[in-house]
Parts: structure tokens; sequence; C-alpha cells
């Protein structure tokens, strides 16, 4: 019996004996839901690495992309190319980023992230997917422009994980429900990670990630803006789920969340009860302006 099987019975009875979980290292290559024919539309995951969390005065240290096709039920197909790029700061990296990262000074020096060949790889794409679009896409559209018109899925708050029976949506404790680990940080390794986990099916509800990530996408959303609410509602609203915008990015300077179109009427009267506007602004988003830093020009 060769090794790799001896070790995989060794896992199965650990795991047999309901003592155990086991955690196997995740594949070098991507299952892929697609049995024949050629899928229609391209997608790609990415991630970046950064030397810090303000996309206005930081910048990206490394941009890490795979492209893969799928239908659009949800089929996924395997990786049909990579892209990783590093690309030197202007200034010296904190000690922190460094740990973080595991990125060094000498690991960055004299490399360039070409801004060419990332909208050369990005041409294609009909959906950008990341594990925090809220902090990549920002980043991602100051480092290239290409980005910044492409539509964006979030699989870290696009997903009720919760609702599948998962606590965190970390990706580490995602890919350890699955039973897998990986060897973190690299943007290329966690981008092949994320991809593993979109092809696996839902704990909780029918199809797989991806399909549920997809129909998230498809779905627009309404962003309500509570302009004119006095200091003393910020309490109610930041139970309701609104956050603060300091109108620096061309939205209103106001309390704003994002619901469901049919859900506006609701959100509206809840308002209202509340006396938390004088009037309330109402914006509909798409998968084209979801997570963006800025309003559009």
């Amino acid at each position: 019996m060769a090794q790799r099987e001896k070790l995989e019975e060794m896992a199965k009875s650990l795991e047999n004996s309901g003592d155990y979980r086991v955690l196997r290292r995740l594949p070098s290559h991507i299952s892929s839901s697609q049995k024949e024919g050629v899928l229609p539309y391209t997608a790609i995951v990415l991630d970046t690495e950064t030397t810090g969390l303000d996309p206005e005065l930081d910048h990206v240290i490394e941009l890490g992309m795979v492209k893969f096709h799928f239908a659009s039920d949800g089929r996924i197909g395997p990786i049909v190319a990579r892209f990783q790029a590093f690309q030197e700061p202007e200034s010296p990296l904190s000690d922190e980023v460094v740990r973080l990262t595991g990125l060094t000074a000498e690991d960055l020096s004299g490399q360039s992230i070409d801004p060419d060949a990332v909208a050369e790889f990005v041409s294609e794409a009909a959906l950008i997917i990341a594990h925090n679009a809220a902090f990549d896409r920002p980043f991602s559209e100051r480092l290239n422009s290409s980005f910044a018109n492409l539509p964006w899925a979030c699989s870290a708050t696009d997903i009720d994980w919760k609702a599948e029976g998962i606590s965190s949506y970390r990706l580490e404790n995602l890919l350890g429900h699955f039973g897998y680990f990986h060897d973190a940080h690299r943007a290329i390794a966690d981008c092949e990670a994320l991809l593993f986990i979109l092809s696996q099916p839902l704990p909780a509800s029918e199809g797989t990630v991806f399909s549920a990530l997809l129909e998230a996408a498809r779905r627009p959303a309404a962003r309500i803006f509570a302009e004119g609410a006095p200091f003393d509602a910020r309490h109610a609203l930041k139970r309701r789920g609104y956050r603060w915008n300091d109108g620096q990015n061309g939205y209103p300077r106001a309390w704003w969340r994002d619901v469901d179109p049919d859900a506006v009427d609701d959100e509206l009267s809840f308002l209202a009860s509340h006396e938390t506007h004088r009037e309330a602004l109402v914006l509909r988003m798409s998968a084209r302006d979801r997570f963006r830093s800025k309003a559009r020009d």
C-alpha cells in the first residue's frame, strides 16, 4: 500500500472513531463541476496584500488573481490562468505588515505591477470575487482603473454563513469546515483556497457556495442614506445596521444601510417612526456599484 493510501486510511480511522476531526491539505488542483463542453463566462478570484487599511494612503504590494470559466447555473470549470505580481512600496514596510503578509523589503525591491498585464487579464471578466470586497475593490481600483466598471461579489458577506451553520467567514475557518487547510498567506494561495470553497456544497442550503454567490451578485440592493438624522438617533441606527459615511467619497454625509429593494418601504417607515431623518435618499445598487469606496463621477 502506498504511503498516501496508508495515511488516508489512518485519517479515516480517526474520523470514524467520533473523537477526532482530520484536516487534509488543500489539493493542488481544484475540482471542477463541469463535465463537458465550454462554459461561457469568465470570473476572477482576487486577493491583495497592502501596506495598510486605507486605500487613499496605503498601497497594494501584492496582487493575486485566479481565472476560471463558469455557467449561469453555477457550474465552474478548472483554473485557466493565474496572475501574481508584486509592487515595491513608496515607504518602508511596517513590522506588522511584514508579520501579516510574510513579505519583506527584499521580496519587493525593484518589483512593479504591470498595468497593461492587469488590464489584459481582467478584460473578459464577467465577475470579480474577493473574500472582503469592501477592502479589495477600493485598493484594486486605485491600482488599475480596469476594475472600476466590473461587477464585484463578496464571498465573505454575500453568503449568510451563520444560516449555513458556520460561525465565522474567515478563510481558514471555512476551509476547516470543509475539512481542509492551506499554507497562507500568499495572495495567490488564498485565491486558490477561495475557489475551492466556492466549489463546495452549502451545508444547509441547496447548491454550491458559488451558485449562492451568483444569486447574491445578481440581486439588486437599495442603499438608504438617512440624511439629517439627529445625533441622538445614532444608537438606534447602529443597532439597525446603519454605518456612518463622512461625505468625502461622493456619497451623502449620513448614516446608510443596504437593503433588499422590497424592504425599502419598511425601512423608510422605520426611519419615520423613529424620527431619525428629515428625508432619506435611496440609491439603487448593482454588483457594479457595491463595495466601491467612492460614488461614480
